[in-house]
């Protein structure tokens, strides 16, 4: 594979493709209709004009948007394939339910493109860290076998879809249990007792609360896309039998969280937002 194409370069594509490049493999986005902050993360790749240009110059694109984005992503992707006659291999690395997956490829299988299931975890990858992109499908070669700096990639399944799969039960536990203490938190604040509640679970893990800071506050800043990826996980462990109540709950802590930092838009959001301010502050003076 010589050329990738990232769509879209926020944090995590921006980081995906400088890690691809570093591995020598020619990178390129479109910045057509994209904010000044994403422009600013992709000011070193490579920009197109436009996402046929993009699908038409390349070997693979890659899909990296909100959950709630993939299928009109996948939708505009097998649109400009039908313009241009190109058909790159496409790569949807979304936090997405298995099922959510399958309408993503039997949107671009029909317009004949080659789909590879995928799924990222872990921060964007930096050439000293470790972030995990797990691979499905009948064809995940041209991703197997790049070796960038910081990015493991793995094939977990010959289906699309399980890559998707391990994604969602990946991120339930370390969504979830952000969710978990974000929400005990909260609930110590009101009661007024977060100092006692932190310095009582800080014997047992030392470590805990500067890791779980500046998780939360990761957690707490992310939050608008929180909820659409917990009800794909809710989606997932309904499919299996284990039902969506847990996980639509889930999705409801962070909406909370996003009101809250969204601006105060009335006294209650307001007070929201102190006392996420103020766990933070709890953990970080933990340090």
């Amino acid at each position: 594979m010589t050329t990738i194409g990232i769509l879209w370069p926020g944090a995590m594509g921006s980081a995906l493709g400088r890690a691809w490049r570093s591995a020598g493999v020619e990178v390129v986005t479109s910045l057509d209709g994209r904010s000044a902050r994403t422009r600013d993360l992709a000011g070193d790749l490579t920009a197109l004009g436009s996402l046929e240009e993009v699908v038409r110059v390349c070997d693979a694109v890659v899909s990296v948007v909100p959950p709630a984005h993939a299928v009109t992503q996948a939708e505009q992707i097998a649109a400009a394939v039908r313009r241009t006659g190109s058909t790159p291999v496409v790569a949807d690395l979304n936090a997405v339910s298995p099922a959510t997956m399958g309408q993503v490829a039997t949107v671009l299988e029909a317009v004949g493109c080659v789909v590879v299931d995928g799924a990222i975890s872990g921060p964007p990858p930096r050439p000293d860290g470790d972030t995990a992109l797990f691979l499905s499908g009948a064809s995940c070669s041209p991703f197997a076998d790049l070796a960038a700096p910081g990015l493991r990639a793995g094939v977990v399944g010959s289906e699309v879809g399980a890559a998707s799969a391990t994604k969602m039960s990946t991120a339930a536990v370390y969504r979830g249990t952000k969710a978990l203490l974000l929400q005990s938190l909260l609930t110590a604040r009101h009661h007024g007792v977060l100092d006692a509640v932190v310095a009582a679970l800080s014997p047992g893990a030392p470590e805990l609360p500067a890791p779980l800071a500046r998780d939360l506050a990761v957690a707490a800043s992310k939050s608008d896309r929180f909820p659409a990826e917990m009800r794909e996980i809710a989606s997932t462990q309904a499919a299996a039998g284990a039902g969506a109540e847990l996980y639509e709950a889930v999705a409801e802590v962070f909406e909370r969280a996003d009101a809250s930092t969204a601006g105060a838009a009335t006294p209650e959001q307001a007070a929201s937002a102190t006392d996420l301010d103020a766990v933070l502050d709890a953990l970080t003076r933990r340090r």
